[in-house]
C-alpha cells in the first residue's frame, strides 16, 4: 500500500516538474501525499432487552426513594432558602450601592499624569543606579578572583565555596497548636452567634 502511495507520488512529481519546465522558469513545487479523510462507520444500533430498560429505571426510583427516605429521618430543619437568595438581592441593589464617579478638573487630571512620569523616571534611575552597581561588582570580584588565582591556588579554591551562613534560615515553634479551653479572650467577650440548622 505504502509502496503504491510512493509510485503514485513519484509519478505527479515527474509530471509536475515536466508542467513546471514548459511553463514556468520557477523551481517545481514538491508533492506530498494528505491523509485520506473518509467517513466515519456508523455506529450499529444494539438492540437493548425492554427488561433491562425496566430494571434501569426502577435503580433509578429506588436511589430516589432512598434519599426521600434519609432526608426525613433526619432531624431538624432545612436551610432557608433567604440565605441563599443574598446574590439576587445584591443584583437587586446595585443601582443604590453604585457610587457615581466624580469628574476630575483638567489640572488634576494632567497632574496625576505628570507625577506618573516622575514616578517612571525615578524608578528607572533607581533601577539602572543597582544593575550597575551589581554589575560592577561582579566585574570586580572576577577580577580579584583571577588576580588570587595567580597568587595562590588553595586561597582560591576558599574563596569560590559557599558561604552557609550568608543565607541563614531557622524557624522555630509549633505549626499547628489546639484549642484551649475557657480562654480569655485579649478583645472582651465573644459570642457567637451562627445559626445552626
Amino acid at each position: 500500500m505504502a509502496f503504491s502511495s510512493f509510485k503514485i507520488c513519484a509519478r505527479l512529481f515527474q509530471e509536475s516538474a515536466l508542467i513546471c519546465n514548459s511553463f514556468h522558469t520557477c523551481s517545481p513545487q514538491y508533492f506530498h501525499d494528505s491523509r485520506i479523510l473518509s467517513s466515519m462507520p456508523t455506529k450499529r444500533k444494539v438492540k437493548i432487552d425492554p427488561r433491562i430498560l425496566i430494571e434501569k429505571e426502577q435503580r433509578k426510583r429506588k436511589k430516589i426513594e432512598n434519599e426521600l427516605r434519609r432526608l426525613e429521618r433526619k432531624e431538624g430543619t432545612l436551610k432557608p432558602i433567604d440565605e441563599y437568595d443574598s446574590v439576587r438581592k445584591l443584583k437587586r441593589q446595585v443601582s443604590d450601592r453604585a457610587r457615581p464617579i466624580p469628574e476630575l478638573p483638567k489640572e488634576e487630571v494632567l497632574r496625576r499624569i505628570q507625577l506618573e512620569k516622575d514616578w517612571c523616571h525615578y524608578t528607572t534611575k533607581q533601577y539602572r543606579a543597582l544593575s550597575w552597581s551589581i554589575h560592577q561588582a561582579t566585574k570586580f570580584s572576577a577580577e580579584t578572583l583571577v588576580e588570587l588565582r595567580k597568587e595562590s591556588e588553595e586561597l582560591y579554591v576558599q574563596a569560590i565555596q559557599e558561604d552557609p551562613n550568608l543565607l541563614s534560615y531557622s524557624k522555630s515553634g509549633p505549626s499547628l497548636t489546639p484549642p484551649i479551653k475557657d480562654y480569655n479572650f485579649p478583645d472582651g467577650e465573644y459570642s457567637d452567634v451562627t445559626k445552626v440548622w
